[in-house]
């Protein structure tokens, strides 16, 4: 008897354990049917941004994060070209700083002014220049002949000549620079409304783009220099995002208007409907028996 009922536990208890299994197959099954979410990539401000402006571009959607970054990398690669690009002028002027000074310079451009001058002399000139360069240096300590005297008074037109076609093309591209400049601040849009409307606000930020060697004209200097500026780059993105919502709002406008016009006004040689027709046609429309 003691057996019997042992087996019947036995039996009773596998049933059991076989009657909660489906159900947790079935919750594994449901389980499946979600599918994981997507992982979404992970946009850091760039480095150069502030607390504040980290903290700002933290709240932008993704798309405007994965710009944004973009052009701040493009602006970071062209001001490394620049670096590695013009850097050794700068090199060359600091390890004669010192002597460079005694002699008058207060920029590596005007030292390379001289350079650019005394090199146009020895090509034209040799001779004369170099004899006129030892006399400036004093590399003869003797008295000054007539012929010395001479080969000075022709140096000094020379360069005299050099300075004149130097200022004339200087005022050339004066011109170009002013003609392009008022062009720029009197563009206009299609509208007849004012084309550059935040050059005021980034005016500076254009300004380090150009000594930066980072922007080819006035106008690629104001794209750049619109999305780097907070305050403006701010006004954009709301300008974009109220623009999207008029242009969604006149799409369901006019999907409505189309869905109420009658079909007659289509179908100009259509038949016209009697007034059972009609109703039924519009209650047909609508969906309703």
């Amino acid at each position: 008897m003691t057996d019997l009922r042992e087996q019947l536990n036995e039996a009773w208890s596998s049933a059991e354990m076989q009657s909660t299994e489906p159900e947790k197959n079935v919750a594994t099954s449901e389980g499946n049917d979600t599918a994981p979410a997507e992982p979404v990539e992970v946009i850091n401000a760039p480095n150069s941004y502030t607390k504040e402006a980290k903290d700002w571009f933290n709240t932008l959607p993704y798309e405007n994060q994965k710009y944004l970054a973009e052009r701040e990398k493009q602006f970071e690669q062209g001001l490394s070209r620049a670096r590695n690009q013009y850097g050794w002028v700068d090199k060359v002027f600091n390890d004669r700083k010192d002597n460079l000074t005694a002699q008058g310079y207060k920029s590596a451009q005007e030292y390379i002014n001289d350079l650019v001058l005394i090199s146009d002399a020895l090509n034209k000139n040799p001779l004369q220049t170099i004899e006129a360069l030892k006399a400036n240096y004093a590399v003869d300590g003797g008295q000054q002949t007539t012929q010395d005297n001479t080969l000075l008074r022709e140096l000094k037109a020379l360069q005299d000549t050099v300075y004149r076609q130097q200022n004339y093309l200087d005022n050339q591209e004066k011109a170009r620079i002013v003609s392009q400049y008022n062009d720029f601040v009197n563009a206009k849009d299609e509208n007849g409304n004012p084309k550059h409307v935040y050059f005021e606000e980034v005016k500076p930020e254009m300004q380090a783009l150009f000594n930066a060697g980072l922007a080819s004209d006035f106008e690629d200097a104001y794209n750049q220099a619109i999305w780097r500026v907070e305050n403006v780059r701010n006004k954009l993105i709301a300008e974009r995002a109220a623009g999207a919502q008029v242009k969604t709002a006149a799409q369901t406008q006019k999907a409505k208007t189309a869905a109420f016009e009658p079909t007659a006004k289509s179908e100009p040689n259509a038949k016209k409907r009697s007034l059972r027709e009609e109703i039924e046609h519009n209650m047909a429309i609508y969906g309703e028996d």
